[in-house]
């Protein structure tokens, strides 16, 4: 089921409001050969980043987001950007939507990511298309104290990407609820795949832990704050929504 461990994915990009007891950093896999970073400071600063793409940075309180373009970066305002980019994302037939749920369950074992040790959970469609029923998407969660922040990013991640696609899985599915659901066990540690019995590739998985101290200048905004509409046509060609765009379109 590799539309539902997306749509979990999409929970990573946003940061968390509480403040960090200490200086964290968590390095997962991404698809395999990519890298995403995710910084959490003492202080409540925090930084998600796919060096090269785009970089999600909270600051005093606010969070913006980084594109990075072939003219250089653009700075929007987070909250601005998911309102943009909701009228862009395709809308759920009630009908389809009232035929499809989703629960959260236990998985069978604990699992051993990077030395760390989680609990197995899994995010299943109880009702819907039988060959998506057939999959489901495994996560594996730490309460490991010391990664408490980087959960904390993840949990309100989850609030602002759920919030962004409720218009083609809305709440009646209980995507939402059954996310939340093992968001609150603790930190993820791996997001995998599984279709009918056969694991796939892990879509994210942790690499390392770092607690040294963060530089501050990680969480200076590299250029000025610009409105959202500004994102069309200056990344990679990307067009409003009635001339054609589509969130595909983005870097």
């Amino acid at each position: 089921m590799m539309l539902g461990a997306r749509l979990f994915l999409a929970a990573l990009l946003a940061l968390a409001p509480l403040p960090a007891l200490a200086d964290v950093t968590a390095r997962y896999g991404l698809d395999g050969d990519k890298e995403l970073v995710v910084e959490a400071a003492e202080g409540g600063n925090s930084r998600v980043e796919l060096p090269g793409k785009f970089a999600i940075i909270r600051r005093d309180g606010a969070d913006y987001v980084v594109l990075y373009g072939k003219t250089g970066p653009k700075v929007f305002e987070l909250q601005a950007m998911v309102v943009l980019m909701k009228a862009m994302l395709p809308k759920a037939a009630a009908a389809e939507a009232g035929k499809t749920r989703f629960v959260a369950e236990p998985g069978p074992a604990t699992a051993v990511v990077a030395g760390r040790t989680g609990s197995t959970w899994l995010l299943r469609m109880l009702e819907g298309p039988e060959r998506d029923r057939k999959g489901h998407v495994e996560i594996v969660t730490s309460s490991d104290a010391q990664l408490a922040p980087i959960g904390r990013t993840v949990a309100r991640a989850a609030e602002v990407a759920l919030d962004f696609m409720a218009g083609f899985i809305p709440e009646s599915t209980q995507f939402g609820a059954a996310a939340r659901d093992i968001l609150a066990k603790g930190t993820p540690l791996r997001i995998q795949p599984v279709d009918a019995g056969k694991p796939g590739k892990a879509v994210l998985a942790l690499r390392s832990v770092d607690t040294a101290t963060i530089d501050p200048k990680h969480f200076e905004l590299p250029a000025p704050v610009v409105p959202a509409e500004e994102v069309f046509g200056a990344m990679g060609g990307l067009a409003q929504p009635g001339a054609g765009g589509k969130i595909g379109d983005l870097p």
